[in-house]
């Protein structure tokens, strides 16, 4: 069978390279048994003449016998294709308008839903740049994604799986350049990262457990690193550099592209093994400080390394009296689907982006049916001859449809050549987050396939209607008169697809105005603090100066503040509200009374110093934090006024206190205030709980504080003073500093790259549509030259010829309207979850500003065709044609 087969394709093969010599010596032969054949009636006594004609009618069709031929060699299919190709490139050539506009349209369809696509890989599905990385899995267990520095040891040590490692990415250490201290993110790993997860290195190597057994005081930097901040030296191996105020001998250098563990296109400029002075927690058996990544061993399944771990983690969390660690223990390859599981949100943003420009594309392939449509009227006559002189309907769609592919090939490829440069621009893009993201779409297997796959649903979108209707004609109609009543049915369909334009714009339109006038109200939504008199400035201290010595540190920081010329008020945060560090969400359980049982709370949290309410201009019943709030004073918080509302109802939160069963301290804490109301992760969010703890009596201050200042009118120099008085402090701390609407860049990043993102979208795809009005309505009035002459010449004036060909567009855009507004009612329902509170998604204005803009772009689109219609010669007209 098999051998079979290969016979077959060497025939094929060979019979396709040898096509041309096959040919003509199938014709010598053709031509060698005619000449037989007559030189045998003429031996019958029949003339030269008639025995010619006899002989090729007792032959048959000579085509037939040629592509008989051609069918025996398995060869016939290729060919047709390849004389396919051939006449149809020569006939778009001819009309070179055609070819630009299709390609345009196409081009932009493809670049679009490519671009999409080519970022949602690089941030939800990229597989870290590793030794053999379908091995890698990731590793969570039940009390979240971290695990602390013992249960990963207890886990290594257990052996169920080949190499268990950890990662951690959320911290900050100061590197100190000359006179200058810069914040920059490492990713601090276990000693073994380089060993489990085979990251590639370029110059030097990775570090080992030896080597931090020896000196933890190593480093392994990125490429981005060295070219950035250390003058792109090339040895760089066996340098030192100053983090958080130690050396650290760099023993390693990454290559360029270099994708990390964490994904999302988090790029950390340096790797650094975990210590005391990166994790201080690190000794604490319960506190989860890093990830888990785990190789499996050959032969092992995701399932296998699970149950094992499992089996471990119970061993581990029974002697570390930690219940939760082994209740549940989730391994999941990497980039894959459980990959995006953890930024569902993101996930859904992006799902929704590419339908709406899958959308943009069946606008463009609507564009280019409409003008094959268009130039099968042309062709009409031509399709009826062929199929007169036999051709089958079969080879007629296939050549049809070969067009339409090349049209898809030729905007494909004029697509991919847009999504490139559109990558290469989202690649020198800096995005306003405190963790260092960068993008790279890259073309990949993945991204061609896609591409592949837009081909084909290019081609036949574009190419299989005006291809099914081309080859419908009545043959003497058609031959006689190639304009007659088909090419009012061919019109007709191009309506319907102009109409199906119009119902798919206003829904892109509606997407798009929707997310504008998020971002709109989400920049004038109260978040619940003073925004316009605040000043947020960011301190990295350097290591050892937790717990007793950190919280005199930050208060003479903030005193220090409070003295800068301008400023009338300062206090201190763990975190500041609608920033990437803006405290922590809990979900943990609390007695509401010191007799009462749990009951599972969940609720922001964040550690604020003295003044902080006060500071931050938010309202408090009762009263806020003091001095006197600090490590051996009675233990107090402050909740907000959702907090107190959902979880004591009618009762009055303040003097009521909270216990939590597991926390070492058994004091319980004191509700000393009822906050009012703020947002807290993002700006759009339902009302969340919230609890506020005093700093000052956490046993460690963070090593990273934000000190708020209440500045009115701050000017550049405010700014610089503030941050002088911070450094005079502590002069090798990073600080940054800056107003506090600048610093919330972050919360109103998803609304802004919603509306430029689906706004682009929506323009694109509302211009392409408006493009197909104009063609048909041009198209009409072209048709109907000679009607408008006739109607003018019977003393029909201007404004009736408007009417005429408006109320054609009006037919259509209302039309589309209609369907539109209907299908965007449906479909924008699951975009309640980007839109901030009070915006509906069957926004009323949004809605009318629509119809509004749709309209005003249709008479735009008319305005040539009405304008041409108005001017036309009725002495003229009537003898067109």
């Amino acid at each position: 069978m098999v051998r079979r087969i290969l016979a077959r394709l060497r025939t094929g093969w060979r019979a396709l390279r040898a096509g041309d010599r096959l040919d003509a010596d199938l014709a010598r032969e053709i031509d060698a048994h005619l000449q037989d054949l007559a030189d045998e009636h003429v031996a019958r006594g029949m003339s030269p003449a008639d025995a010619r004609r006899a002989a090729h009618q007792a032959f048959g069709s000579r085509a037939a016998a040629e592509e008989g031929s051609r069918d025996a060699r398995g060869i016939a299919v290729l060919e047709h294709l390849a004389r396919d190709l051939r006449y149809g490139w020569r006939g778009l050539v001819r009309q070179p308008m055609l070819l630009v506009a299709a390609t345009a349209s196409i081009a932009l369809g493809v670049a679009a839903n490519l671009s999409v696509y080519a970022v949602a890989n690089d941030l939800l599905l990229s597989v870290p740049s590793a030794a053999r990385p379908d091995e890698l899995v990731h590793v969570r267990t039940g009390n979240g994604s971290h695990v602390s520095y013992a249960a990963w040891t207890s886990l290594e040590a257990s052996g169920a799986v080949a190499g268990l490692a950890g990662y951690r990415i959320d911290e900050q250490v100061n590197w100190r350049d000359g006179e200058t201290t810069v914040p920059v993110t490492p990713l601090v790993v276990t000693p073994n990262y380089f060993e489990v997860v085979g990251v590639p290195v370029a110059a030097g190597r990775g570090f080992t457990p030896a080597d931090v057994a020896r000196d933890p005081r190593v480093a392994v930097v990125t490429d981005a690193f060295r070219r950035r901040s250390l003058a792109g030296a090339a040895d760089v191996v066996g340098r030192t550099v100053t983090l958080n105020g130690d050396p650290y001998t760099i023993i390693g250098v990454l290559p360029a592209g270099v994708r990390s563990l964490p994904g999302y296109g988090i790029a950390p400029d340096l790797y650094l093994p975990a210590s005391r002075s990166l994790l201080p927690a690190i000794d604490r058996p319960l506190v989860p400080v890093v990830q888990l990544v785990g190789r499996l061993r050959a032969g092992q399944t995701p399932d296998q390394a699970r149950d094992a771990l499992a089996a471990a983690a119970a061993r581990f969390g029974e002697s570390a009296g930690d219940r939760e660690i082994g209740a549940f223990v989730a391994v999941a390859r990497m980039g894959g689907v459980d990959q995006v599981r953890d930024f569902a949100a993101v996930g859904a943003f992006f799902l929704v982006l590419l339908v709406v420009a899958t959308l943009v594309l069946l606008i463009a392939c609507a564009n280019v049916a409409g003008l094959l449509l268009a130039r099968s009227v042309a062709r009409r006559r031509e399709i009826a001859l062929r199929l007169a002189l036999g051709s089958s309907r079969r080879r007629l769609l296939q050549q049809l449809l070969t067009e339409s592919l090349l049209l898809a090939v030729v905007g494909t490829v004029a697509g991919l050549a847009l999504t490139w440069l559109a990558g290469r621009v989202l690649a020198s893009l800096t995005l306003p987050l405190p963790v260092p993201i960068h993008l790279a779409p890259a073309f990949d297997l993945r991204l061609l396939a896609a591409a592949g796959g837009l081909v084909l649903v290019t081609t036949v979108f574009c190419g299989l209607v005006p291809a099914l209707q081309a080859t419908r004609p009545r043959l003497l109609p058609a031959i006689h008169q190639p304009d007659a009543p088909a090419a009012h049915r061919r019109l007709t369909m191009r309506r319907l697809l102009v109409a199906g334009q119009v119902t798919v714009s206003v829904l892109l339109l509606a997407v798009a105005l929707l997310f504008l006038r998020n971002l709109l109200r989400s920049t004038t939504i109260d978040p619940g603090f003073d925004v316009d008199r605040l000043v947020v400035a960011r301190m990295t201290f350097v290591e050892g100066r937790q717990g007793s010595p950190g919280t005199r540190t930050i208060s003479r920081v903030v005193g220090r503040v409070r003295a800068v010329p301008g400023v009338t008020d300062a206090t201190f945060a763990e975190g500041v509200p609608l920033t990437l560090m803006s405290g922590s969400w809990n979900g943990t359980d609390l007695r509401l009374g010191e007799d009462a049982e749990p009951t599972h709370l969940e609720f922001a949290r964040n550690a604020v110093g003295p003044d902080y309410f006060r500071t931050m201009g938010i309202p408090v019943r009762g009263r806020g934090f003091t001095e006197a709030d600090r490590t051996g004073a009675p233990r107090v918080v402050v909740v907000n006024e959702e907090f107190a509302r959902r979880y004591f109802g009618d009762r009055d939160a303040i003097g009521s206190t909270l216990v939590d069963p597991r926390d070492a301290d058994p004091a319980p804490r004191r509700i000393v205030g009822v906050a009012a109301n703020s947002k807290y992760q993002l700006i759009g969010e339902p009302q969340r709980p919230a609890m506020y703890e005093p700093a000052l009596q956490s046993r460690d201050v963070e090593r990273l504080m934000h000190v708020i200042v209440r500045a009115p009118g701050a000017t550049g120099a405010t700014l610089a003073a503030i941050r002088d008085a911070m450094l005079a402090e502590d002069a090798s701390a990073a600080v940054t500093v800056e107003p506090m609407r600048q610093a919330l860049a972050f919360a109103f990043l998803p609304s802004r790259i919603g509306a430029a993102l689906l706004g682009t979208l929506g323009v694109l795809g509302t211009t392409l549509a408006m493009v197909g009005l104009y063609g048909i309505l041009s198209f009409s009035v072209g048709r109907r030259t000679k009607e408008i002459g006739l109607r003018m010449s019977l003393g029909a004036s201007r404004g009736s010829v408007i009417r005429l060909v408006l109320s054609e567009a009006s037919v259509l855009v209302a039309a589309g309207v209609v369907l539109g507004l209907g299908l965007a009612l449906l479909v924008t329902q699951p975009l309640a979850t980007f839109l901030v509170a009070g915006l509906s998604p069957a926004d009323p204005a949004t809605l009318a500003g629509t119809i509004a803009l749709l309209a005003a772009v249709s008479l735009i689109a008319a305005w040539s065709p009405v304008r041409r219609a108005t001017r036309i010669d009725p002495t003229r007209a009537l003898r067109h044609e």
